[in-house]
């Protein structure tokens, strides 16, 4: 009798564990979980992200869908921009709501301790613009496997802009401008210096700020005594950077001032008003292609809004998970794992990313933007790409 009723509990075990393992696969709706700051200060990218996702899910399913019908459903939370809330959140979508991946957020102080959790659930989770290389490995080098990212790191962009300043438009001087304690910005604007140092080129003066601040003259008088041909402006805040823009040129600093991907903004544009007019800055590829640009104009009619690369990101980090999805042949958040780190190349229309299984991090071409006013519009052109470096 006792062997009896142990053979049946072993029975019953091993079609729980069976049930179980085939859940993913069984469920008809198969759920994406998308974390950005949806009601803070920097809720114009958060939503931008999330309404580029709603509009990759709809397309999908409109053609059919994954795995042979499933359709797909994406559930957003607010993350508020905060690490906290964003950890919170994704444990939240992961063991309440049942996502089998996340996207979002696209900042790496979110993303840092999102990727532990991500990995103690096995639930893969793919950063936007999150660019710290701790976004995917940790302080001990060691991989996080269940984290990934569709962007360039801070060492990258940092050593595309010095290099693109020196070789490409010839500058010898610089002045370098950026956020006292701000992660991005002291990253990127060291890259920034070693890169353009290293290719012959002199800072000339060194100024920073701090978070918020819309006063700049003090700084930029002993910039303008140091008499650079070009200053870095590494700051995400478009009303800083406008403002910075605005009291440079009413101070006569003529010089040309340029950025990084934090700049990517038409918001940006239309702040500085013609400040920031033949400037220039270096991000992806996005808006540059005719295709991107179209979705992006899209999201714009159909939600509101400005044109921001984040809807990019979001639509692209859906279509990542569902090509993962069909190569796996599974909706198991281990096999969709396995399938994004077996990505060689994925095209989207924020580029190209040339993906590296080891580390979780993509190689992209970027793309020079330039501010202009043109009939009496203030506008972002792009100007030149800069192929991806792979080697």
């Amino acid at each position: 009798m006792k062997k009896a009723l142990c053979l049946t509990l072993a029975l019953v075990m091993i079609f729980a564990l069976a049930v179980s393992g085939m859940a993913y696969a069984e469920e008809d709706t198969i759920k994406i979980g998308y974390i950005g700051d949806l009601s803070q200060g920097t809720a114009l990218w958060g939503n931008a992200g999330k309404f580029g996702a709603m509009e990759a899910i709809e397309e999908i399913n409109a053609a059919g869908g994954v795995l042979g019908g499933k359709k797909l459903e994406l559930v957003p939370m607010d993350g508020k921009g905060d690490s906290a809330d964003s950890v919170n959140a994704l444990r939240k979508l992961i063991t309440d709501n049942g996502i089998v991946a996340e996207i979002g957020t696209n900042f790496s102080s979110c993303n840092i301790p999102m990727a532990s959790v991500a990995d103690e659930l096995k639930v893969p989770i793919i950063g936007t613009a999150a660019s710290n290389e701790l976004v995917t490995i940790d302080e001990q080098g060691k991989l996080h496997p269940y984290s990934f990212r569709m962007c360039f790191l801070d060492a990258y962009i940092g050593t595309v802009v010095g290099t693109y300043a020196t070789k490409d438009l010839g500058f010898t001087k610089g002045a370098l401008f950026t956020i006292n304690g701000d992660t991005n910005s002291e990253a990127v604007g060291q890259f920034i210096e070693d890169a353009f140092l290293a290719n012959g080129g002199e800072l000339v003066a060194k100024e920073q700020c701090q978070t918020g601040d819309r006063e700049f003259r003090a700084q930029l008088a002993k910039i303008k005594r140091a008499d650079p041909e070009v200053i870095f402006v590494v700051m995400n805040d478009y009303a800083m950077n406008a403002t910075f823009a605005k009291q440079a040129r009413e101070m006569d600093i003529k010089c040309m001032l340029l950025g990084h991907d934090g700049w990517d903004s038409d918001q940006l544009a239309e702040e500085a008003q013609g400040a920031l007019d033949g400037c220039q800055f270096v991000s992806r590829i996005g808006f540059a292609m005719p295709e991107a640009r179209e979705f992006g104009e899209k999201i714009v009619a159909k939600y509101g809004g400005t044109l921001e690369t984040e809807c990019l990101f979001g639509r692209d980090g859906v279509y990542w998970i569902a090509d993962a999805i069909e190569r796996a042949g599974s909706a198991d958040p281990t096999a969709i794992r396995d399938a994004l780190e077996a990505t060689d190349v994925y095209n989207g229309l924020i580029g190209q990313l040339v993906m590296n299984a080891e580390t979780h991090n993509p190689v992209m071409a970027c793309e020079v933007f330039e501010f202009q006013t043109n009939d009496g519009a203030h506008v972002k052109v792009p100007v030149k790409t800069v192929e991806a470096v792979t080697d």
